[in-house]
């Protein structure tokens, strides 16, 4: 079975959706390789397309186009191998004919993230500068960012375009699952498993063929309308009230040490003091003449908040945590439990429990629950992120230091 290296994978994904199989497969792109006989990438081609043959004859599956992508992919892998620096001057010449060939315009922005992602030096990465930009334009014409909502609805639309030809063809089974990757992306920055709706969608089963698929659409098409309406329908209501984000962190005194580790991690996100309080931590919290109350009621007047809490035995004694946390169940604030280590699901009591993210943070799934609330911090303070090694090293530190913590009670 051909399939990327591991390394390249989010690169051939994003490649393959500007250059498809019906590309790889027209005589101007048979002509085009083989005028690189100079460089023989046209012999390297044949032998790609050769492997990619005997493959689909073993798994007895496939279209000429569909043995051209993997073609393409074993090609990728090859270039990769050999050095990144045949990889990108390859990539820069396919990309430049099919610009040419086609008079569309490449956004090659992921594709640049993908090349740094593998380890690609950026001054090879620069080669790609020129592709995309339109020379006769006296005006430079910036792509229009979409939300990730406008991104999902988009590829609801295009499945249901594609479905009413031939729902069992490659390009109706890749267009599904597209929509329901970034359908379940997104909707995992508001859900949990807690939600029956969302648990629903995320656990389809995905395997069948293109009818199976078809009928997984209809049947959780007005659940998945429905989550993505409330989601909608929150992000309106923000909106409108028109004040700046901020997350507050909710603990009890006593969880100083926890706190300021929680807050170490915020600010190598990208959080500040201007978007972050934490009573406990210096520099987040009050002045030494700050009425505390005064102070609640303010934050909650002037910010949409984002509350983190931190529950533990000592947060359920501590009447100033329990005071925040019914007004944020007044107000409608979002949030996120962080369970420590000697706390478990079952202590959680009043109005805020388990029904949104919760993180345990010596559960097995707290890296993965770290990496949701991430993303929900990403949307809402429209976060630069972190090369993905420099994130799971910030995520590693904070967990191994709050484990590390003692508990005496």
């Amino acid at each position: 079975m051909i399939k990327p290296n591991t390394q390249i994978e989010p690169l051939r994904e994003d490649l393959g959706r500007i250059i498809t199989g019906s590309f790889l497969t027209s005589t101007p792109y048979k002509r085009w390789i083989v005028s690189k006989r100079k460089n023989e990438i046209n012999k390297l081609w044949e032998q790609c397309l050769l492997v990619a043959k005997r493959d689909n004859l073993v798994i007895g599956f496939g279209s000429d186009e569909y043995e051209a992508s993997k073609a393409l992919t074993l090609l990728l892998n090859t270039l990769f191998k050999q050095g990144s620096e045949m990889l990108v001057f390859f990539l820069n010449d396919l990309l430049h004919f099919y610009q040419d060939e086609t008079k569309e315009r490449i956004d090659v922005s992921d594709l640049r993230l993908d090349m740094k992602a593998a380890g690609i030096e950026e001054d090879l990465i620069k080669q790609l500068n020129d592709i995309g930009k339109d020379e006769t334009a006296t005006e430079e014409i910036k792509p229009v960012a979409l939300t990730g909502e406008q991104k999902v609805r988009q590829l609801e639309d295009n499945y249901k375009e594609v479905s009413k030809g031939d729902r069992n063809s490659r390009k109706s089974i890749e267009a599904y699952l597209e929509w329901h990757k970034e359908t379940l992306l997104y909707l995992s920055c508001y859900y949990s498993d807690m939600n029956s709706d969302f648990k629903e969608f995320k656990n389809l089963d995905n395997s069948g063929n293109g009818h199976s698929l078809y009928s997984n659409f209809n049947k959780i098409y007005a659940k998945y309308n429905l989550l993505m309406s409330h989601v909608s329908m929150q992000s309106k209501d923000n909106s409108k009230k028109g004040n700046s984000p901020m997350v507050f962190i909710s603990h009890s005194s006593q969880d100083k040490e926890f706190a300021e580790s929680l807050v170490d991690l915020l600010e190598s996100i990208g959080l500040n003091k201007e978007t972050l309080f934490c009573s406990s931590v210096d520099g987040y919290g009050l002045g030494l003449s700050d009425d505390i109350f005064e102070t609640l009621l303010e934050l909650f007047e002037n910010h949409d908040l984002f509350m983190i809490f931190l529950h533990s035995p000592r947060y359920y004694k501590s009447s100033v945590s329990l005071n925040e946390m019914g007004a944020a169940w007044v107000l409608r604030s979002g949030f996120c439990s962080i369970l420590t280590s000697d706390m478990d699901f079952s202590g959680l009591t009043g109005v805020v429990n388990g029904s949104k993210i919760s993180i345990k943070v010596n559960a097995q799934d707290a890296a993965s629950r770290l990496n949701e609330l991430y993303k929900i911090l990403q949307e809402i303070f429209n976060l630069t992120p972190l090369d993905i090694t420099q994130w799971e090293r910030k995520r590693s530190i904070f967990l191994k230091n709050v484990n590390a913590i003692k508990y005496t009670e």
